[in-house]
């Protein structure tokens, strides 16, 4: 990294499996940048540490998580382009203007996995003073709201969150609520912590307490036990959208494709559900058609990745989807194509490219074959 270079600054906590997974995004739509150095700089909560960090490289533009209004200001003061993400524990997200979590969807998933066990019970584990935590735990009881359903929540300060005092309060609480019932934890520190409490208070998991948490860390669910069932929030989807975004304002003409941001999905695992042997091929798989979206992937290199037959593949697609193989990977493409041409600024021939076609024609033919309508007509 030379100082007369071009650099792209970041400044982003970097504990914990959604900050690795972001920079993992970042470095990946940064990677065949040549003209600019990346540079992942030491955290910094001083705004004279921040100036001099400036002054020593050529910073033309900077991505930030859980970084001070102030700090963001001395960048705005030099007409530095900014992408700031939410934080992991912050209370304010306010000077947020990069892609978001649609923390929304994490309460509609997490309840509907909770109707389909047949869970009247329902409990939610918070962070206290945590923006996103607040937020989830409001969608969890919009959605139960909507059934008749009331949500008990049980808010943890900072001083219990990572240690034994926390799941002693958490066995506590366990022990008023109704059996069978379903618990989401704002992530999965706080969905492990569940299970350590029901283990503790000899609670049977997913018999009598379905656990669910958030962010898909493989790592800690899977080391879990049982393994812990999540909602995985893509996020490294975000780390690159937010990459493209920087690009764009720093006038990457390349950077103008839109980033395809995948959905919020559950990965079921022990401590929710008993498990199949089916149901773990069929999320593998969406794993990688929606990873893939645009591609158009076919039904056989599914199963390869799988590691199963394609016969396999469309037993598990039987048994846990609304649709066969084929017919996602189709829908999949098609809403990732959707959500380019909600891009006013993407021409149909760069859409085309991104998403796999020849040209502007075999795109529209694609699109009115799918939805009866042309790419124009979703525009307007």
């Amino acid at each position: 990294m030379t100082k007369d270079k071009p650099t792209i600054m970041l400044l982003a906590i970097r504990q914990g499996y959604f900050s690795r997974e972001f920079l993992r995004g970042v470095m990946a739509a940064l990677s065949d940048r040549v003209g600019f150095d990346l540079w992942v700089a030491p955290p910094i909560h001083d705004g004279q540490h921040l100036e001099a960090c400036l002054a020593s490289q050529n910073v033309v533009g900077v991505m930030t998580r859980g970084v001070s209004r102030d700090l963001i200001s001395i960048l705005e003061n030099r007409d530095i382009p900014v992408v700031s993400i939410r934080g992991p524990e912050d209370g304010d997200d306010l000077v947020v203007n990069g892609p978001r979590v649609d923390d929304k969807t994490i309460g509609i998933i997490a309840g509907g996995e909770f109707v389909r066990l047949n869970l009247r019970e329902w409990g939610f584990v918070h962070w206290q003073g945590v923006s996103w935590s607040e937020a989830r735990k409001q969608s969890l009881e919009a959605f139960a709201a909507t059934l008749g359903v009331k949500v008990k929540t049980l808010s943890l300060s900072g001083d219990k969150r990572h240690d034994w005092s926390g799941v002693l309060e958490i066995s506590e609480w366990l022990s008023g609520l109704a059996k069978p019932c379903g618990i989401l934890g704002c992530n999965d520190e706080a969905g492990v912590g569940v299970l350590q409490a029901c283990k503790l208070s000899g609670l049977s998991v997913p018999d009598e307490v379905a656990v669910v948490g958030v962010d898909n860390d493989r790592l800690l669910c899977e080391s879990s036990s049982p393994s812990l069932s999540s909602i995985d929030l893509h996020a490294a989807d975000i780390g690159r959208a937010a990459a493209h975004q920087l690009l764009r304002l720093l006038g990457e003409k390349a950077a103008e494709q839109s980033q395809h941001v995948a959905p919020a999905i559950m990965v079921i695992r022990e401590s929710s559900h008993e498990v199949d042997r089916y149901l773990l091929v069929y999320q593998a798989a969406i794993n990688y058609i929606t990873s893939r979206a645009l591609a158009g992937v076919s039904v056989a290199s599914v199963a390869d990745a799988c590691g199963i037959s394609k016969r396999g593949l469309e037993r598990a697609f039987a048994k846990h989807a609304k649709g066969s193989p084929a017919e996602i990977i189709r829908e999949q493409r098609v809403a990732g194509i959707l959500g380019l041409l909600g891009n006013q600024s993407l021409g149909l021939a760069n859409i085309a490219q991104q998403s796999g076609f020849s040209d502007a024609s075999s795109l529209s033919n694609f699109i009115k074959r799918a939805t009866g309508k042309t790419p124009g007509a979703f525009r307007a």
